[in-house]
This record gives C-alpha cells, sequence and structure tokens, in this order.
C-alpha cells in the first residue's frame, strides 16, 4: 500500500493531459512519417486528424503539412521530432509545440500569436512566417515574415530578443545566441526544397473526411527514446503516459540501463526504495523497548 502511495505520490507533479481534442488535420504527406499516440505507433496519412500532444516523426526524406482551421499552419521538415498541439496554446509555462529536433515552419493564423519551443529556446510569441531548424547543440531561426521574440535557455541565455522580418538566430553550446540580419549560408544550402515556396492552404478539402490511423502497434523503446531523455520538463510526462511499458521486460530493461538520463523512473521501477517504515503503535514501540539491553 505504502509503496503505491509513494510512487503515486511523487508522480503527482507531473501533469496528466486533458482529454485529447482534434488540433490539426494533415493534408501534405510526402514520404513516410508517423505518430506515437497513447501507447501505439502508426503511420501517418493525409486527411487524418492530429490529436493533442501527439508525437510526430518524419523520415529523412519527408514532407509534412498540418493545417487548422484558423490558417494556422506546421511544415515539418525531413527527420524531424515534435509534440504536435496548436501553436497559440500553452502547457502551463511553456508553449505547447515543441520541437525536439528538425525542421518545422510555422504559420501564424488568424485568431492568436503563435508560439513554440525546443531544446534550450523558446518563441514567447511570433506572427507570420518562422523558419527553424534544431539538430544537437545547434539552434537556429529564420524570420521569414512578421515579427517574433527570442528567448535562450542556455546557460549563456539573455534576456528576450525582438526580431523582425530577415533576422536570423544562430544559437549553440558555446556562448549567447547571435542575431543577424540575414541567414546564413550553410542555413540557405540545407533549408527544404518545400520551404522555398508558399503553398495554397488545403484545409477544406479535408474538412469533412475523417482518415483513421494505419497500422497501428505499440512501440519499441527505441521509438520513443529520444523523448525518455529529453529535458527535464517535456519528459516528466511521459512516466505517468508510458508507466505501463515498464511491464515489458526489454522496455523495462532499457530503463534501467540509462536511469541517469531519465531518474524520474526510479519510483516506477524501484517503488521499494520509496516506501515509508511501518508506523509503530505504542504498544509495539513499549515491546521494543523492553528488548533493548540494559544500560
Amino acid at each position: 500500500m505504502f509503496k503505491r502511495m509513494i510512487a503515486l505520490a511523487l508522480l503527482a507533479s507531473v501533469p496528466i493531459a486533458a482529454a485529447a481534442k482534434p488540433t490539426g488535420v494533415v493534408t501534405i504527406l510526402q514520404g513516410k512519417a508517423s505518430v506515437v499516440r497513447g501507447l501505439s505507433e502508426f503511420d501517418m496519412a493525409e486527411g487524418m486528424r492530429l490529436m493533442a500532444d501527439d508525437l510526430v516523426r518524419t523520415d529523412p526524406d519527408s514532407f509534412v503539412r498540418i493545417e487548422y482551421e484558423d490558417q494556422t499552419s506546421l511544415e515539418v521538415g525531413p527527420d524531424s521530432r515534435l509534440q504536435v498541439n496548436h501553436p497559440a496554446l500553452r502547457k502551463q509555462a511553456r508553449p505547447a509545440l515543441y520541437v525536439l529536433q528538425g525542421w518545422l515552419k510555422v504559420s501564424s493564423g488568424t485568431n492568436a500569436a503563435a508560439a513554440l519551443a525546443m531544446p534550450g529556446m523558446e518563441v514567447p510569441d511570433m506572427t507570420g512566417v518562422l523558419v527553424i531548424h534544431a539538430e544537437g547543440a545547434s539552434r537556429v531561426l529564420f524570420v521569414e515574415q512578421g515579427a517574433a521574440h527570442c528567448l535562450d535557455r542556455s546557460a549563456h541565455a539573455s534576456n528576450a530578443v525582438a526580431l523582425k522580418q530577415g533576422d536570423f538566430v544562430d544559437a549553440d553550446e558555446q556562448g549567447p545566441a547571435k542575431v543577424l540580419r540575414r541567414p546564413s549560408a550553410e542555413f540557405t544550402a540545407a533549408l527544404p526544397g518545400a520551404y522555398r515556396d508558399t503553398l495554397p492552404p488545403r484545409y477544406a478539402k479535408f474538412e469533412e473526411r475523417t482518415v483513421a490511423p494505419r497500422n497501428a502497434a505499440p512501440f519499441a523503446y527505441g521509438d520513443v527514446e529520444p523523448w525518455l531523455d529529453a529535458e527535464p520538463r517535456i519528459r516528466r510526462q511521459f512516466v505517468v503516459r508510458w508507466r505501463s511499458k515498464a511491464d515489458n521486460p526489454a522496455f523495462r530493461a532499457s530503463l534501467e540501463h540509462d536511469l541517469a538520463k531519465h531518474p524520474e523512473w526510479d519510483p516506477v521501477l524501484h517503488p521499494e526504495k520509496y516506501e515509508l517504515p511501518p508506523l509503530q503503535t505504542p504498544t509495539n514501540a513499549a515491546a521494543n523497548a523492553s528488548t533493548l539491553p540494559k544500560q
């Protein structure tokens, strides 16, 4: 009893997602992409409605466009991972749209400014069109249209920086983020081809269609390892969401092997360490005292 109570108490600070709601429609899919939802991973398809907190992964040669009713759109480039929510939403103190790695082009809609976060950096508000790329310790951001604020959360962080159209932010672990007046040659050369064009909206084409998930199957540890090892404020949510995966021997063994990267799983894997000692009644305390050696 104590075992379960303590384990649950230690996880109580992890927010549990509200009932899932549609957040966008996949209107373009080139190549292959997958979605992790709940305890399963399935193939993405055009016309599919994504739900709150879905995890999206694209292959190295893929491109995905996600559109919303208010004309907000996300264009996900190759070899990317992100947690999808409408860019105007927030999860406690951070934007709800989170890019773990890869390419993303965000076009803000008609109702509210957009926001997003990635490792070591946040854009707390933006209007217009923004292109970002996150790879390892490197984080770059280009304001294609409109304006934005950028907040560097690295060890060299400074105050939020106001950005205007054409500004380019280059950040890594070596120092504070640099703001340049034009994108670097390396960024321009690596830019996904689909980002060079303005794509017409396609939301109306899929508004009345419902496409069910395809090829759903339980995911393996390697499929979600980057999320399990993400920064603490991101990875903690998965302790509650994927708790039952610890009952799978292979998944559990991998969690144990890399426990230093996600220590919040320790109460799930080793609840006995967090068990309170049994309470002593006055009778038991007196009995224990009588067995002590006399001085």
